[in-house]
């Protein structure tokens, strides 16, 4: 792929394919942006609703870039920060193949990141972010914004100051540090590691039933509740709770959490009943007939019975009454 670049003025809309891409850079500071994981081998970028400032777009060998022009990739967030409110904006949707590496930040922008297979690198001010259907490692780093990850098969490793992590999914590892934004942790299967610092914020785990576990939990104030029960440290200050569940050999799951005001809470997932065996009708009445009478005796013998033996009274039905 040679060396091509376009520059999107505001008030224009822009429609751009590009092949051979393997890498994604975006850089936004407001707005909308969309990453969608697809099954084609061209990149396709669609972009309108530029205000403010140039949007720049990019692409060098098997790498594609789209950004505000002037913004640092080596210091992203730094970068952002000197945008206000009133700073640039665009609205852009950025089709990719599946296994394209993304990194993505955003100032205030809103960001979808969607069904992707390569991980991807997410860093936002007070924008939120949403990553759904992900296979690979993400990192996050975040302020204020939230950052909300559904169904992802890899690790996780966040920092966040006030901004809430929430994570779902067959997460082999998560990595979690947040001054007072609330941390959620639904991880399915067998977890690896779980390790969660907070200064202020609520942490909530939540693992399989029966998958064995290690704990190494510490509050100095906030509250510790590990599968229904609470834990106080006693006379002491604070609570130092260490303890395991099941047999600690082949699988199990390393939790660790640490904060100074904010819960702990470690819970499981309820567990899915069998479907019951569909039971007889004959069966399920206490005054069932176990032996089917004769055709002729029977009250529904006829095929096609008039409608009026079927109501109480003999009447005759219309479709009006019923």
């Amino acid at each position: 792929m040679t060396f091509e670049k376009w520059l999107i003025h505001p008030g224009e809309n822009r429609v751009i394919d590009v092949d051979g891409v393997r890498t994604l850079k975006v850089g936004l500071v407001g707005g909308q942006v969309d990453v969608i994981g697809h099954d084609e081998p061209g990149v396709r970028v669609e972009v309108h609703g530029v205000t403010v400032k140039d949007l720049r777009i990019e692409t060098s060998g098997d790498a594609l870039e789209i950004d505000h022009a002037q913004l640092r990739w080596d210091n992203v967030l730094q970068s952002f920060r000197n945008f206000g409110a009133g700073g640039p904006k665009a609205e852009i949707s950025i089709a990719v193949p599946r296994d394209v590496a993304l990194t993505l930040g955003v100032v205030s922008a809103s960001a979808l990141v969607a069904g992707l297979q390569n991980g991807a690198r997410l860093n936002t001010v007070s924008g939120d972010v949403i990553v759904d259907g992900m296979i690979g490692d993400v990192s996050v780093n975040a302020v204020s914004g939230d950052t909300q990850i559904r169904g992802l098969v890899g690790g996780l490793s966040a920092n966040s100051v006030s901004g809430d992590i929430a994570a779902s999914g067959a997460l082999r590892k998560a990595d979690v540090d947040t001054v007072s934004g609330a941390t959620m942790i639904d991880a399915t299967g067998e977890a690896d590691t779980i390790s969660i610092n907070t200064v202020a914020g609520a942490a909530t785990v939540r693992l399989d039933p029966g998958l064995p576990a290690n704990f190494a939990i510490r509050s100095v104030s906030g509250t510790v509740m590990v599968d229904g029960v609470t834990h106080s440290g006693g006379s002491g200050v604070g609570v130092n709770y260490t303890g395991s569940v099941g047999e600690l050999s082949g699988s199990f799951v390393d939790l660790r959490a640490h904060s100074v005001s904010g819960a702990v809470t470690v819970l499981r997932r309820a567990e899915v009943a069998p479907a019951e065996a569909a039971t007889p009708v004959a069966e399920a009445r206490p005054d069932a007939v176990t032996t089917m009478p004769p055709a002729e005796q029977r009250p529904d013998a006829a095929a096609a019975a008039p409608v009026t033996d079927a109501r109480p009274d003999g009447g005759a039905a219309t479709e009006e009454q019923w």
